[in-house]
């Protein structure tokens, strides 16, 4: 259901964010410092009766283009794949917006029925192009080409050269082109040490057992590949002298880059307790003593436990 024309694309497996405990944490966060999207979460769950784990498998973002002259951000689809029925979920968003006097109407487009949900100024729209497979979104022009039975994600060449940069088994995955104020701003940052900024990414995050995450910058050539990772590496030591005082030298250390043709691949393995230690730091929590010398910036190779210090956990890859 993703477009040929999406710019970015992002895929979640939900069983599996419902399993991670890094995920749970970051709800449950979410959720106590947002009375108001917690009270909203909990009338879907009251009003729809819906067991998300249960009845959804997949769900996918995809970011089309932007229309403008100028960059900027495209129209946004939600795709979900799973096993909610039709009715259900046009009963749901009936009921969710009905108490405020919202209305859900639909029409057919290219076979199937394209809802619109209206509450006050807010739209969405919303179609079903397999039983298990929904389509959302603002933009009833990028809903019905999505819906439709014009050119689909597999035949963009760009795209599927992207996919094969990630896991598309794991929990979170992102591919995409990358933006022309990013890419330019990384020649500016770099002092032109580089012809052009990534021209893509691709990113995986398999938060199984913590969070083992890698990021691939997709540049124009190879040269500039080996000149990004160059730069990097050189930033890392700085980076990793600062982290100190936070007692996150570790943790930094762990960071590894690598240039594989004319991609720069950047791999973190993060344990339970590297990401608690790491949250308690950005929440501003009590700073710890500070770590013993961490490893070459950039070598990906970590410390043993008796150098990294409490929390740092085992490091496995």
């Amino acid at each position: 259901a993703v477009p040929a024309t999406a710019e970015v694309v992002v895929g979640a497996d939900i069983a599996k964010l419902a399993g991670s405990p890094v995920i749970d944490r970051a709800v449950e966060q979410l959720l106590l410092h947002n009375a108001a999207l917690a009270e909203r979460w909990q009338r879907v769950q009251d009003g729809c009766k819906l067991d998300i784990t249960k009845q959804v498998k997949r769900v996918m973002l995809a970011i089309g283009p932007h229309p403008g002259p100028e960059p900027g951000t495209g129209p946004v689809i939600m795709v979900v794949i799973g096993s909610i029925p039709e009715a259900d979920l046009k009963n749901c968003v009936g009921r969710m917006i009905g108490t405020g006097g919202g209305t859900v109407t639909g029409k057919t487009v290219a076979g199937r029925t394209l809802y619109l949900a209206k509450d006050g100024n807010r739209t969405m729209y919303f179609g079903y192009g397999r039983p298990d497979t929904i389509v959302l979104g603002s933009s009833e022009a990028y809903v019905s080409e999505a819906l439709g039975a014009g050119a689909k994600a597999p035949e963009n060449p760009d795209l599927t050269r992207w996919l094969t940069l990630v896991n598309q088994n794991a929990a979170l995955w992102a591919v995409g082109r990358t933006d022309k104020r990013v890419r330019d701003g990384l020649v500016r940052v770099m002092q032109n040490k580089v012809a052009a900024g990534p021209v893509a990414f691709a990113a995986t995050a398999d938060l199984a057992d913590g969070a083992k995450l890698a990021l691939g910058a997709v540049m124009g050539t190879s040269q500039d590949a080996k000149s990004l990772e160059s730069y990097v590496k050189g930033e890392l030591a700085l980076l990793t002298a600062a982290a100190q005082w936070k007692s996150l030298g570790a943790i930094v250390g762990k960071l590894s880059v690598a240039a594989e043709n004319d991609v720069v691949q950047f791999r973190v393995p993060l344990t339970v307790d590297d990401l608690n230690q790491l949250l308690s730091a950005l929440d501003g929590g009590s700073t710890p003593a500070q770590d013993s010398a961490p490893p070459t910036p950039g070598s990906g190779v970590t410390p043993s436990p008796a150098r990294a210090g409490p929390g740092s956990g085992s490091g496995t890859k």
